[in-house]
């Protein structure tokens, strides 16, 4: 039995049995209306004044329009009209002058939810589309790194920001230049929308470029610089890019920080250090005099943690940073997918659910060496 067969048995099986898919526990939205419908009817038989409390039939419609789809708020819409029609005959009062007036003033109402809820989907759908396909564009920049290059295990994670937040323009990349090196590059543009997105798709092909006939990470800098700074400046920010250039070879790792947070290193002992330079540069597309590589060194099993502000501005709800204790333990895990894995459930669980920014990280992991002749 394939699998699609297996999805349509259990649901014929659902259906029949009626415990799970039932419609009050699906739409809460469609509940509530229904519900405050019941209340009405029952408060007016209480009460006697039938006529009175009819018009508050119209306040269901309107509930549904905020929340539920065009044809759950015409059911509603519907029942509510019911409801004011036939709550005329317990107390005689059907047909009346005052009753055909209430019972207009629902109808109203619920003709006008039914119009306001056919104009929300319509503006929701609209912006689902258009953050569908800047998000779609931005995941064509952010192409997938190699597992392994030059002796190093590779992992990249992006995470998006919550909708209100806007798209931003955090970016990464991985060039390969030969068996025994490999270049890296982690930035954000300074901006949100289709703006940043293009200026950081446009960063990214100039790295891959660049990356390959430059000989040393200064280079490849000042063109990036120069580049971000050619482009037309936006009405709305995207103006600069603050970005951290890496080259790993073997033990030595080279780095150019152009404005960005340093890289973090997780030693295979536990230890977390920052690839902090003396005086980090400005960003891209502001100028300057570009400073010359800085070295490091690396062991087999340590792990370079490149990542945008996104990762060490998440706060929680009383304000506190996302604490570098809880990366050192994320990157423990077995292997650098895992690592990153953790790293966004860490996040997520610091913050009480979606980021305020978004978020690119990118793990490297020396592996040993292989033997001459193999691998």
């Amino acid at each position: 039995m394939t699998d699609r067969s297996v999805d349509r048995s259990a649901a014929a099986a659902t259906i029949a049995d009626g415990s799970s898919t039932r419609w009050w526990t699906r739409w809460p939205g469609l509940r509530l209306a229904l519900g405050f419908i019941a209340v009405v009817l029952l408060v007016d038989a209480a009460a006697g004044t039938h006529a009175v409390l009819i018009g508050f039939l119209a306040l269901a419609p309107l509930l549904a329009a905020a929340v539920e789809t065009v044809r759950r708020t015409a059911v509603v819409s519907a029942s509510a009209t019911t409801a004011a029609v036939l709550a005329g005959l317990p107390s005689g009062m059907l047909g009346s002058l005052d009753h055909l007036l209430r019972v207009a003033v629902v109808i109203a109402v619920s003709l006008m939810a039914v119009y306001v809820a056919r104009a929300r989907a319509g503006r929701e759908e609209r912006l689902r589309r258009m953050a569908e396909i800047v998000r779609t564009t931005q995941a064509a920049i952010l192409r997938e790194p190699p597992r392994r290059a030059a002796g190093v295990d590779l992992a990249a994670r992006y995470v998006s920001a919550y909708e209100e937040a806007g798209v931003g323009g955090d970016l990464y990349e991985v060039v390969v230049v030969d068996p025994h090196r490999l270049r890296i590059i982690v930035g954000d543009v300074c901006g949100k929308g289709l703006d940043a997105v293009r200026l950081a798709s446009a960063v990214a092909g100039a790295f891959r470029q660049s990356a390959i006939i430059r000989p040393d990470l200064t280079q490849v800098a000042r063109d990036l610089d120069g580049l971000v700074g050619r482009e037309p400046i936006p009405a709305r920010g995207a103006t600069f890019v603050t970005a951290v250039l890496v080259e790993i070879r073997g033990a030595e790792i080279r780095s150019v920080n152009c404005g960005h947070p340093a890289p973090i290193l997780r030693r295979r002992s536990g230890c977390l250090e920052e690839l902090q330079v003396s005086a980090p540069d400005r960003p891209l597309g502001l100028g300057g005099r570009r400073s010359a590589e800085v070295t490091h060194r690396w062991e087999v099993g340590d792990r370079l943690l490149l990542h945008t502000d996104g990762l060490i501005e998440a706060r929680d709800d009383k304000g506190r940073f996302f604490p570098m204790s809880a990366v050192r333990e994320c990157l423990s895990k077995s292997s650098v997918n895992d690592c990153l894995a953790a790293v966004w459930e860490a996040v997520h669980r610091h913050v009480g659910g979606e980021p305020h920014d978004d978020i690119a990280l990118l793990l490297a992991e020396r592996q040993p060496t292989p033997p001459a002749g193999r691998g």
